[in-house]
């Protein structure tokens, strides 16, 4: 069965005939680009500086369509006029109907305010990935939260996982670096300051448990229960895991830029001194499109 078609959307702008080779590293399955462009873009204005800004803008997009002829990929340039918002809802509503079961992709790198607007606010009624350089370089994902991630992040122990990781960030003295973090060592910090959401009920006839000065029943957390924790956050996109190089059982995990940006608006100041600090950082913590890429 051949793969489903890719459709690339481009905001018209300057600077797209650089930012689309670049992303071919990250999405090299596209199979059609759609460049679109304000009418007034390929009007000729009487003002000279406007007039050769929006030369600039036309040149970009003849180069777009050169370099996807070179690859054999149909490109083709739409034109949108005011109101922009309804002009570009019915031009993706046409993108749609002919290309049914695609994927969408956007590169919202360029173009003016009121187009990109547009084709954001429209994205996610294509369900689109949405890109862009917001440093002027190589183009990257826009996170997008999932509609149950503020639900998910409502458990405290979801923020204080994520608290975790990003804490390790702080820590790394090479920018650039995401560092992994050991299931050993996250199970252990998580254990240690773990807090049940649910009561648990307790069997008639049950032995209490006695415990030693500063110790914590092992039922507390569970690994299976820690686990699930695990699981679900990278289910959601949230955190990310592999097999660590040394041991082929031994489990690394790190949070992703969407876990990030989960963490940032979700997360809950009032949950631990962890996650309280971490929100408050002014430096060391950033956003990992904010750190600069390794080369």
């Amino acid at each position: 069965m051949p793969p489903a078609p890719h459709v690339h959307i481009i905001s018209a702008g300057e600077n797209i005939h650089t930012t689309y080779p670049a992303l071919f590293r990250t999405l090299p399955a596209i199979t059609r680009t759609y460049v679109i462009a304000e009418e007034e873009t390929y009007t000729i204005s009487p003002d000279k500086a406007v007039e050769e800004q929006r030369y600039v803008v036309r040149h970009a997009v003849d180069a777009v369509k050169e370099l996807s002829a070179t690859l054999s990929i149909p490109c083709s340039r739409e034109l949108v006029f005011a109101p922009v918002y309804l002009s570009v809802r019915d031009l993706l509503t046409r993108i749609t109907q002919d290309n049914p079961g695609a994927r969408f992709t956007m590169d919202l790198s360029s173009g003016s305010r009121s187009l990109c607007t547009a084709l954001a606010t429209l994205a996610p009624w294509l369900e689109a990935e949405v890109y862009s350089s917001f440093d002027g370089k190589v183009p990257g994902a826009v996170p997008r939260p999932d509609r149950l991630v503020r639900t998910l992040l409502a458990n405290p122990n979801y923020q204080t996982i994520l608290a975790l990781l990003l804490r390790q960030y702080a820590k790394v003295v090479t920018p650039g670096t995401r560092e992994w973090v050991s299931r050993d060592y996250l199970y252990k910090q998580v254990w240690a300051v773990y807090r049940r959401t649910r009561a648990r009920t307790v069997k008639p006839g049950a032995r209490p448990v006695v415990l030693r000065r500063g110790e914590k029943p092992a039922q507390e957390l569970s690994h299976g229960t820690f686990s699930s924790f695990m699981k679900a956050l990278t289910d959601a996109g949230l955190v990310e895991q592999r097999m660590s190089s040394g041991e082929s059982t031994r489990r690394e995990y790190r949070a992703t830029e969407s876990g990030e940006m989960a963490f940032r608006f979700y997360a809950n100041p009032d949950t631990s001194t962890l996650v309280r600090t971490m929100l408050g950082k002014k430096k060391g913590f950033q956003l990992v499109s904010e750190r600069p890429r390794p080369a």
